[in-house]
């Protein structure tokens, strides 16, 4: 072989290296990218939930997998035992197989957050009632703030705690601590006591009372809420009886309509 011949197979072999060395790269790129905007998609539920980012990222990257193995396989099964399946449906299946389980995934971790921030919720009124009788005790704001953490030992009481010890490092003030915690777990109150708790340090207002406000709003929504759950469960108990009456009419009424059609 000549020497033009030899520079066009070394010529060749190097463009497809650098052409899927580019096509590695920009794979991993879009990896990356869909990774990120997963995590910034969920990362105040994931915070919550104490799920860290790295093993949801593996967790949905097996479930997409799975999916889309159980999917081709259950369709080659399907060929195999001899239930004829269109061609153009196997893509479709596969496709949407790991959209489906990506979905209730990402459903999955949604319901245990809204969950984990009900129970936050309740803990932190709890947590406001026992720093307003410390106040009213004559305790100082920093003092009953670290008091009444320290009186809880779930997960939440925690979290509080963990906050106010960062605070203490990080030569911050509590409610700063708690305005951080609430955005970085997505709870809404936390900030808004966060924001008044602020508000009375600074411009002399009655820290007692402010939070004694919070703390009585916070519990009437829970009630209502608590009342709503409540009433859509008694509803929805109300489908079953219906259904139920609708078919005991029916078996009471058909022999009485055989009877009718049989005669005619």
């Amino acid at each position: 072989m000549t020497a033009p011949v030899y520079g066009a197979i070394v010529g060749v072999g190097a463009w497809l290296v650098f052409r899927a060395a580019r096509q590695e790269a920009f794979a991993g790129s879009l990896r990356a990218r869909g990774e990120r905007e997963l995590v910034n998609r969920h990362r105040t539920n994931l915070a919550i939930v104490g799920v860290d980012e790295k093993v949801f990222v593996a967790r949905a990257f097996i479930v997409v997998v799975g999916s889309i193995v159980v999917a081709g396989s259950g369709s080659l099964l399907l060929g195999v035992i001899g239930i004829s399946v269109p061609l153009f449906i196997i893509p479709i299946i596969v496709l949407v197989a790991p959209v489906i389980a990506l979905v209730l995934l990402t459903g999955q971790l949604q319901t245990q957050a809204r969950q984990r921030r009900m129970s936050f919720g309740y803990a932190l009124s709890s947590y406001l009632d026992l720093v307003n009788v410390l106040l009213a005790g004559g305790a100082g704001t920093e003092t009953a703030l670290y008091a009444a953490a320290k009186t809880g030992d779930n997960w939440a009481f925690l979290l509080i705690r963990d906050a106010l010890d960062r605070s203490r490092a990080e030569r911050i003030a509590p409610w700063d601590a708690f305005a951080q915690l609430g955005r970085v777990i997505g709870v809404v109150d936390l900030e808004r006591i966060a924001g008044s708790m602020q508000l009375a340090g600074e411009q002399g207002a009655k820290v007692r009372v402010s939070l004694a406000a919070q703390a009585d709003a916070l519990r009437s929504r829970q009630v209502s809420e608590i009342e709503a759950a409540a009433q859509a469960a008694t509803e929805r108990m109300g489908v079953p009886t219906v259904l139920l009456f609708t078919g005991f009419i029916a078996l009471l009424g058909y022999p009485a309509l055989d009877l009718v059609v049989g005669n005619m």
